[in-house]
């Protein structure tokens, strides 16, 4: 999975810790098993898969995730292992959102454990493309085949801080980062400096300084911290993503439906 991502046996084991050498016969191991190419080798550095790499690819998340299921219930197996849901959230949905949502959950659904990773949104639809996660909650509008989105409420995007010609955002792939870029596309802004932040958190503190401005929900606003409306174009939708086989489960409809009241049921207001 990682060599069809990186399309490089050297990038490939940069990111595993192990040599390239064993990345490379570990690849020519599994074409032999399978009697078929994987990649067509074009050069050192250049690689494409093939329709097979394709396949396996998009069932190879599956695999691992049955496996690793299979594994927890073999080691719980007499300790009668209660369910786990593995989120994914976006940085925003954890700062506004998610504490609710957890809050709902542990009173109407005691008997499921949860696991939550924070990453942006892009992130958060990887990893639920490679069954790292089952459910993912974002703001950012992103379509991709098998996985089902489903709006679960509005955010308002508003712009805060002071102008001093320096805006601070998200990363690439981060929903902030998305709706920054379109904003500037619209208004013709061109920021005397851009500084990129990975983390919300901080992205308020640098705002809170008077460093400068930054797209923020209107609920994330640090307090004392000056904001310009920006109207119904930027208030954005929140975003429930569930692979499409299991968008029939009782129990994700359950948590769906919960996840979409508490959603709209939480203060609009900072």
């Amino acid at each position: 999975m990682v060599v069809y991502k990186t399309r490089s046996f050297s990038l490939a084991a940069q990111q595993l810790f192990i040599t390239q050498p064993t990345v490379s016969n570990q690849i020519k191991q599994l074409e032999t098993q399978l009697h078929t190419e994987l990649f067509e080798r074009r050069s050192r550095r250049e690689m494409t898969p093939t329709k097979a790499a394709d396949l396996l690819h998009q069932k190879a998340g599956k695999i691992l995730d049955n496996w690793q299921e299979v594994s927890e219930q073999i080691t719980h197996l007499e300790n009668q292992a209660t369910p786990k849901i593995r989120f994914g959230i976006s940085q925003t949905v954890s700062r506004i959102l998610f504490s609710k949502i957890a809050r709902d959950m542990t009173d109407n659904f005691p008997e499921i454990n949860f696991d939550v990773t924070v990453s942006n949104s892009e992130g958060v639809l990887n990893q639920l493309e490679t069954y790292k996660i089952d459910l993912g909650i974002i703001e950012k509008p992103l379509v991709t085949k098998n996985i089902k989105r489903l709006s679960i409420g509005k955010d308002q995007l508003v712009k805060a801080g002071i102008d001093t010609g320096i805006w601070i955002t998200r990363e690439p792939g981060s929903g902030i980062g998305y709706y920054t870029d379109q904003y500037f596309r619209e208004a013709d802004v061109q920021p005397k400096k851009l500084i990129h932040v990975n983390n919300s958190g901080l992205m308020r503190r640098i705002v809170s300084q008077g460093v400068g401005q930054a797209l923020l929900s209107n609920r994330d606003v640090p307090d004392g911290v000056q904001t310009t409306a920006l109207g119904d174009h930027f208030s954005r939708d929140f975003y429930l993503l569930i692979r499409e086989e299991n968008a029939t489960d009782p129990v994700m409809i359950a948590l769906a439906k919960l996840i979409h009241q508490t959603a709209n049921n939480v203060n609009p207001s900072r």
